[in-house]
């Protein structure tokens, strides 16, 4: 049986939608609720694993699976800035907030450099998997940085990534190696 990992992006969190950075405690935003019930029938996983932030557990828990937390799935430490508005810490520090979104060893606000994150995010990739299909609910950064390690991208290549709320990516594993897989929409 293949293995496969849908990295799922948990739904928008009134943070997300005012320009905050983000804080494990919050929940999902009250109207991002109605979008939820389709997940179920868009992905069918044998398991769930979730990111320990309050949203991905949310939205984990949707699928009406009993999910299992794991920290390598976790958000970006933002450190000092976490839960602040991105605008403030601008008007404070644009220096460092310019050095944070261009440059991956970074971590002016004394939390987890994006480098850090990859090596974190690496370890989750080599760590041995069940095969069948694992759906883990994270954060879009985390995703991204999962998409450079795969693709032997340079880190930097996360900077021109958007990925959306509840958006969704596949890998498959091929012996010791993920693979980027795409489906088709029809």
């Amino acid at each position: 049986m293949k293995t496969e990992l849908i990295l799922l992006c948990h739904a928008a969190t009134h943070a997300m939608k005012s320009g905050l950075f983000p804080n494990a405690g919050d929940a999902i935003d009250e109207l991002e609720h109605a979008r939820l019930p389709k997940l179920a029938s868009m992905f069918q996983p044998d398991r769930i694993v979730t990111s320990p932030a309050n949203a991905a557990m949310q939205t984990g828990r949707t699928f009406g699976i009993e999910a299992s937390v794991d920290t390598s799935w976790k958000d970006l430490d933002c450190g000092l800035w976490q839960g602040r508005p991105i605008r403030e810490i601008h008007d404070e520090d644009a220096v460092g907030l310019g050095a944070w979104l261009s440059e991956p060893g970074s971590a002016a606000h004394g939390g987890e450099s994006l480098e850090a994150l990859q090596t974190r995010v690496r370890g989750a990739l080599e760590g041995d998997h069940e095969a069948g299909v694992t759906l883990v609910v994270t954060h879009a950064i985390v995703v991204k940085t999962v998409l450079a390690t795969v693709l032997d991208a340079p880190l930097t290549a996360i900077y021109r990534m958007d990925l959306e709320p509840l958006s969704a990516v596949t890998l498959t594993r091929s012996g010791d190696a993920w693979r980027l897989r795409c489906k088709s929409s029809i």
